[in-house]
């Protein structure tokens, strides 16, 4: 039984290495959590919703470090000078069809001396509910939102409703289909997303992608993507049944990485 054990091993590795390296060397340079989504709090691809949902209770926690390719592009610490940035994230399952999540995204600032620093802090809410369960003929579809809260302001729209600069405000609605073979499981993924504030307006539109998780290796995918603007690829690996740890190669230039903590309340 061991032999076997190890021979499934072996071929779930070699799958990774011929199908993404890059991957393979940037899961061993980090130790997943934040879920495109994961950097947002909420359960995704990279840079690309999806309508999965993680489990009833389930609460993370984590930091993300984002490459200045997937930053709003229109955003006063950052026009005409994109830079990388960190975040962090607290992420919540409420119900089997509704996560939400905080997050906090650090900016450069030009200072009196003309360099930039970190000083600014761009915090925003996440919300995504998913309408239809998948079933065996039809997808799952969820609708969702990221940094909102300038568009609730009770049909208010003065100077001081508005209630933040919605740097990284998205709207979408998105679809997500898998399928089950005896050595992996195909996802297929459809969203269409639109940026009502411009900021990163040029990824409106469609966007999608597919993940492969191999049945020799639980709780990982693989994952590639396109964003609206790029092709990304990248992974995630659940540990431990806690530790979420996920990286990914944005538009063949920068990385993405994602490490975060993740508990499930047992009902």
């Amino acid at each position: 039984m061991m032999k076997v054990s190890l021979l499934s091993i072996l071929r779930s590795t070699q799958l990774l290495i011929h199908g993404l390296p890059m991957l393979c060397v940037l899961l061993l340079c980090i130790t997943k959590p934040l879920s495109a989504q994961e950097y947002h709090g909420t359960s995704g691809l990279l840079h690309t919703p999806s309508a999965e949902m993680r489990p009833v209770g389930t609460f993370s926690g984590g930091a993300a470090f984002l490459d200045s390719e997937v930053m709003p592009h229109m955003v006063g610490w950052n026009r005409n000078r994109p830079f990388n940035a960190p975040a962090y994230t607290l992420g919540v399952t409420l119900f089997s069809w509704l996560e939400m999540s905080y997050t906090g995204v650090l900016g450069k600032i030009r200072q009196d001396d003309g360099t930039y620093k970190y000083t600014n802090e761009d915090r925003h809410f996440n919300v995504k509910a998913r309408l239809l369960k998948e079933g065996k003929w039809w997808p799952a579809i969820a609708l969702g939102i990221d940094d909102f809260g300038h568009d609730f302001s009770f049909g208010i729209k003065d100077d001081k409703s508005w209630t933040g600069n919605n740097n990284f405000e998205c709207h979408y609605a998105v679809a997500s289909k898998h399928v089950s073979f005896n050595w992996l499981t195909l996802g297929a993924h459809l969203a269409f997303r639109t940026y009502p504030e411009k900021h990163n307006g040029d990824r409106k539109g469609w966007a999608g992608g597919i993940t492969l998780a191999p049945t020799a290796l639980p709780h990982s995918r693989l994952i590639a993507e396109w964003d609206g603007k790029g092709v990304n690829v990248g992974g995630d690996i659940l540990l431990w049944r806690h530790l979420f740890l996920q990286a990914a190669l944005v538009h063949g230039k920068g990385l993405m990485a994602v490490a975060a903590y993740q508990y499930t309340i047992p009902f």
